[in-house]
């Protein structure tokens, strides 16, 4: 049983981090500035089920594209920087990590699962928040000093999480490098013949 919720709890906290959350920070901003028109008030205000599945399919959709965009970033941005800092190596084990069969899982795997979400949910964040940002402004009930407030915010968040991204990206090469290595084989060692004979 602990299997099947731990398999649920993955299932569920990958897309969850990677596609919803950074589509979330992209249409909450023009969610809040497009429900200021009084027809989509009104709709909204009678079909709360129906709005709200609507803002999930929306935000999964967003979060694909944003999903797409951080792929982008990390091939053009980290993926270089590292290949130039490691002389090609990293595109030829990653390459190599793709096609390696594993005959037992090992461990690192899952840690590797884990940061590769984080990675995504690191370059997703900051590309929402920029999508997101035009809105804060383009909204009327919004200050101009909250405004500034939200943008100096936003752009302190999305540059912390593209550090971290960094980092994470840099731990990902370290991870897939290790999990490269050659297995442990145990050494047998035997005795030589003259001790044997004695």
């Amino acid at each position: 049983m602990k299997e099947l919720f731990s398999a649920f709890g993955a299932a569920v906290f990958y897309p969850l981090v990677s596609l919803v959350l950074p589509g979330l920070s992209a249409i909450s901003a023009w969610f809040l500035f497009c429900v200021n028109w009084p027809i989509l008030r009104s709709l909204v205000g009678r079909n709360h089920t129906e709005s709200a599945f609507l803002l999930m399919l929306l935000s999964i959709f967003v979060g694909t594209i944003i999903d797409d965009l951080g792929m982008r970033l990390e091939s053009d941005w980290l993926d270089r920087r590292r290949n130039q800092r490691t002389g090609g190596i990293h595109s030829a084990e990653w390459w190599k990590y793709l096609r390696k069969p594993f005959n037992i899982e090992p461990s690192g795997n899952r840690h590797l699962r884990k940061l590769v979400a984080r990675l995504k949910f690191e370059l997703g964040i900051p590309i929402g928040l920029a999508i997101a940002n035009p809105a804060v402004w383009l909204n009327p009930v919004i200050s101009d000093r909250l405004g500034i407030g939200i943008t100096a915010l936003t752009a302190c968040l999305g540059f912390y999480l593209l550090v971290e991204a960094s980092a994470t990206h840099e731990v990902l090469g370290t991870l897939r490098h290790e999990l490269l290595k050659e297995e442990y084989k145990p050494v047998i060692v035997t005795k030589p013949k003259e001790i044997q004979s004695a």
